[in-house]
């Protein structure tokens, strides 16, 4: 990942958490890369004020989750269609196609949580997930995501507890962060 990327995408994140708002949204990638869909080179930021996490579709599912997704509004994101279809044209324009999403954790650790590992999409082989747990010292970490589409989704009838922690299976692994002065990569770790 080039380090302006990096520089840039983790200033404004800082900047949306300081506002009490999460950012969430997609890494863009040049198809030509030879490290395709590893390489990172752009970024495209949801608009957190759209964020539909709350809509009443959409909450009694992140609810069913556990106790931590119903004491904090702000934990979890459901990008607007909108805002989805505009990012993707945005890409097409540019000649670059989505390679990962991201998001950030605002008060967890920077681990890739159950919840994470059920609203990932199998389309993309990887996350990035920022933790601005502490603001000053944020933690930033790629990982390899394996799953299937009928591992997909969460549902009001979870019933669930602890969401928000660590997925343990081995569908998820760290990646190395390589940052580079021009359109980098996120590398594989064996």
């Amino acid at each position: 990942m080039p380090a302006a990327l990096y520089s840039g995408l983790l200033r404004q994140a800082q900047d949306l958490h300081a506002a009490g708002m999460k950012a969430y949204g997609l890494l863009l990638g040049d198809p030509a890369d030879p490290r395709f869909p590893y390489s990172a080179t752009d970024v495209v930021i949801f608009d957190p004020r759209r964020n539909r996490r709350n809509d009443p579709a959409f909450q009694p599912a992140f609810h069913a989750q556990g106790s931590y997704f119903r004491r904090y509004d702000d934990a979890g994101f459901v990008a607007d269609p909108t805002d989805l279809f505009e990012a993707w044209r945005a890409a097409e324009d540019a000649g670059l196609e989505p390679v990962a999403p991201f998001h950030v954790h605002r008060r967890q650790p920077c681990n890739f949580s159950s919840i994470d590992f059920r609203l990932h999409n199998p389309a993309f082989r990887w996350h990035l997930i920022i933790s601005l747990r502490d603001p000053r010292q944020p933690a930033i970490q790629p990982f390899a995501v394996t799953k299937g589409w009928d591992d997909f989704g969460i549902d009001e009838t979870d019933a669930l507890e602890s969401s928000e922690l660590a997925y343990r299976g081995p569908e998820v692994r760290p990646l190395q962060l390589a940052l580079s002065a021009d359109p980098g990569t996120i590398e594989r770790v064996a």
